[in-house]
């Protein structure tokens, strides 16, 4: 079975246990801390998907790592995973699951990169023109990047725009060695 497979059925059953125990919310919040932790604590990742690492001491560190942060059934989910070896799947199967939650919803995802944070007002502006142009509610997601100088990368799904110093320096860059040939 391949990898995508095994992602989406386990973030679909995660899912549908939420709508079906009307926890959906909890274990949205309880995925984007997951989210969070994966991705700004290398230490959690590389123990949860070192193969050396027994199950039981997975379930055990995941267990006592949580409970007070996430619910008793996302341990469980979680245990799930880990019991029948699919931990190295978790990051996919958890952006399956907000995939999931945001098509439910009618939320789109947006991600804002910029050479430096917006503040507050340019956030509200940007998440109302997306909101009112594709007639649906925003998740903004930002990221700071300086190599882009300036400016700024906004993707909504599949769908991204460059307005990036970097990027039109090097168009007129291409532009300029054309022409010089």
């Amino acid at each position: 079975m391949n990898q995508s497979k095994i992602s989406v059925r386990y973030a679909k059953a995660f899912f549908e246990f939420g709508i079906e125990k009307k926890l959906l919310e909890t274990f949205v919040q309880d995925v984007k801390l997951l989210v969070h932790s994966i991705e700004t604590i290398p230490e959690f990742q590389g123990f949860i998907l070192n193969p050396i690492v027994r199950p039981s001491d997975k379930k055990l560190f995941v267990s006592q790592l949580l409970t007070k942060k996430v619910s008793k059934e996302t341990i469980d989910f979680l245990n799930v995973v880990i019991t029948n070896r699919r931990e190295i799947y978790i990051q996919d199967i958890l952006r399956n699951f907000l995939d999931k939650y945001r098509k439910y919803s009618g939320v789109t995802a947006v991600t804002l990169t910029t050479a430096q944070s917006f503040s507050a007002d340019q956030k509200k502006e940007v998440t109302a023109y997306i909101e009112k142009k594709y007639k649906t509610k925003v998740e903004l997601n930002e990221k700071t990047d300086e190599s882009i100088l300036g400016g700024f990368i906004l993707r909504i799904e599949d769908l991204q725009y460059d307005a990036s110093v970097t990027t039109k320096l090097k168009n007129i860059k291409k532009e300029l060695l054309s022409k010089s040939n």
